[in-house]
């Protein structure tokens, strides 16, 4: 199995550097729209056989425009949402008070206290769950699947499933609009390619 993961373009609340996970649902901003297109461009021709989308508008909007490329309609999968970070929804990133409180989950994921969760919001676990619940019911194929979902989604999926992830659950951010490539060979995930841009192609 072959699943491209495709983080959305920017999105306003990227641009004014706000915590967006349930609460705040903003759209794409230009520059957001415009890094779908340049990826949609570019996965034309992957073959994929489904586009599968968080529920978020960012996601969403990204998916359709990558979807029109490929002549696919997006399916919406409500497992693929954003992290649920709680009280941080909304907040400034850039506030030190906000940005602890994500280091430090994150931190005590990475020490294996998998049962911690953001104030209000959900725990390593959860995101398993919703993670584990949506690959089991995919069709076995080997043809590709895209995936549109978010920063601290992925990042979750691939310390908790990628065999050769990094040595901090923040190794795994992926920028805006850019996409990673993850392989499944006899049960278990593998990153074959991370972290590709959007960017102009003849």
């Amino acid at each position: 199995m072959i699943i491209y993961l495709l983080r959305h373009g920017e999105s306003e609340s990227n641009s004014n550097s706000i915590f967006a996970a349930k609460k705040v649902d903003l759209p794409l901003t230009q520059l957001g729209i415009q890094q779908a297109v340049l990826q949609a461009r570019r996965l034309k021709n992957a073959g994929f056989v489904e586009i599968f989308s968080s529920p978020l508008l960012r996601a969403r909007h990204t998916a359709e425009i990558v979807g029109r490329s490929c002549g696919i309609s997006s399916v919406i999968a409500d497992e693929l949402s954003e992290v649920d970070v709680g009280l941080l929804d909304g907040k400034n990133m850039e506030d030190p008070h906000n940005w602890g409180i994500w280091e430090k989950v994150l931190g005590k994921w990475e020490n294996g206290e998998s049962d911690v969760g953001f104030p209000e919001g959900e725990t390593l676990d959860d995101v398993k769950f919703r993670v584990t619940s949506f690959i089991e019911r995919l069709q076995e194929t080997s043809k590709p699947i895209l995936i549109v979902s978010h920063c601290a989604y992925f990042m979750a999926f691939i310390w908790l499933f990628c065999l050769n992830h990094g040595l901090r659950i923040e190794d795994g951010h992926m920028g805006r609009g850019c996409y990673s490539v993850v392989k499944r060979k006899d049960g278990c995930f593998e990153l074959d390619k991370f972290n590709i841009a959007p960017k102009i192609i003849n």
